[in-house]
């Protein structure tokens, strides 16, 4: 083993900041370069490391002049060998074209550290991007490198707990949860093409996408319930299925709702493999569209908080829980294998079942009956009567006793 000097251009006169750790590998019977970052001791530890490694046979070998590129260009083909959305490799695309390659296509995958990333991002927020872009841009990366992990290109992924830190200065998605008077007023306000769909969403707790791929076939009003079996978003070119296995299920639909699909199909005469919300032309809606043309136009006019529309699937999940729905049917409803997701990412709190549960605690407290309080003399007393009216009585109790 041997380590050398790799000094970078903007290292201060007689100080080094990047090292190289030369090995032999025996079994390739080649020697091997590892770039190591910080003072000689950190090269010095790595080299002790790799020796380590090295007796003890675990020492994987390292492909040479293995680039950023060449992972990314593999990556990319998996991508597509997996079956991943279009919308998700489009994502992956965007990020590294603008963002990473730029930066590190010609560095060896084996050579990136987490100082390397820390300096890009703190660049990159420098410059005012947000955090959620440096959030998908350490994301992808991770995916990256815990691909080329699990090829053995490299020993270990140095971004696994690695998170984005700076501020925010884009535009975080508004989202949240609508109480049951926001609502009524947001399907009261809906325009007549566009009510069906967001009780649908609000109702069930569907995805937009699960609902923009919803056939008449997968439509079952005699019996009130739909089959949830495909997912369509804004960059496919065609129906893909739920994001997980527990995404195909069957939903039940209110007899509300049943009507308002019923009175859809009569009038757009749609069946078979006909879209349930379709363009006039046949085709899946766009998703910018529909929030461009119907939603934000329909908040603004019942008067409600300016949510996303993925909040009605939020909506969804909080009024049922409220309503005392167990969880685990709540999760069923909307595609989740696990009902812990409901309670942790989804179910907030509303005014009303926040009312509820300060009824509940307190008929448990004061009385064996709901609104009644046991006096010390056996007597139950409503206690949701009006204070003035109680102590009226407790007056004219005591003076003529």
């Amino acid at each position: 083993m041997a380590i050398q000097r790799a000094p970078r251009s903007t290292d201060p006169k007689g100080k080094c900041t990047r090292w190289r750790v030369i090995v032999y590998n025996r079994h390739t019977k080649k020697q091997e370069w590892h770039t190591v970052e910080g003072g000689k001791r950190d090269a010095e530890a790595f080299e002790a490391s790799l020796k380590q490694r090295l007796r003890s046979n675990a020492y994987v070998a390292l492909p040479r002049s293995f680039t950023f590129a060449q992972l990314v260009e593999k990556y990319m083909v998996q991508l597509e060998v997996r079956g991943r959305r279009a919308s998700t490799v489009a994502n992956y695309d965007t990020i590294l074209r603008c963002y990473l390659l730029p930066r590190f296509q010609y560095k060896q995958v084996a050579a990136i550290r987490r100082a390397d990333v820390t300096e890009f991002l703190g660049e990159l927020h420098a410059q005012g991007k947000s955090h959620d872009l440096l959030d998908r841009i350490v994301r992808t990366l991770k995916a990256l490198l815990f691909y080329a992990l699990e090829q053995e290109w490299i020993e270990r992924n140095p971004l696994q707990r690695f998170r984005a830190e700076g501020g925010s200065s884009g535009k975080a998605v508004n989202r949240g949860t609508f109480d049951e008077a926001e609502l009524r007023a947001i399907l009261e306000a809906a325009p007549a093409r566009a009510r069906p769909l967001f009780a649908l969403l609000a109702f069930t707790g569907i995805r937009p996408g699960e609902a923009y791929a919803l056939r008449w076939q997968d439509v079952n009003l005699e019996r009130g319930s739909l089959h949830v079996c495909r997912s369509w978003g804004d960059r496919e070119v065609s129906a893909t299925a739920p994001k997980t296995a527990k995404g195909l299920r069957t939903v039940a639909l209110a007899a509300d709702l049943v009507r308002d699909l019923r009175g859809l199909q009569e009038q757009a005469g749609g069946s078979g493999e006909d879209l349930v919300f379709g363009t006039r032309s046949g085709q899946p809606l766009n998703g910018s569209n529909v929030l461009s043309r119907w939603w934000y136009p329909t908040l603004e006019r019942a008067g409600v908080r300016r949510l996303d529309l993925y909040s009605l699937r939020h909506t969804f999940a909080s009024l049922a829980r409220n309503a005392d729905v167990a969880g685990f049917l709540v999760s069923r409803a909307m595609g989740h294998a696990t009902s812990g997701l409901v309670d942790q990412v989804y179910a907030d709190a509303l005014p009303s079942g926040m009312a509820h549960l300060a009824e509940r605690v307190a008929e448990r407290a004061l009385g064996t009956k709901p609104g009644l309080r046991v006096l010390p003399g056996g007597k139950p007393r409503d206690v949701r009567q009006p204070l003035d009216e109680l102590l009226a009585a407790e007056t004219q109790g005591s003076a003529s006793a």
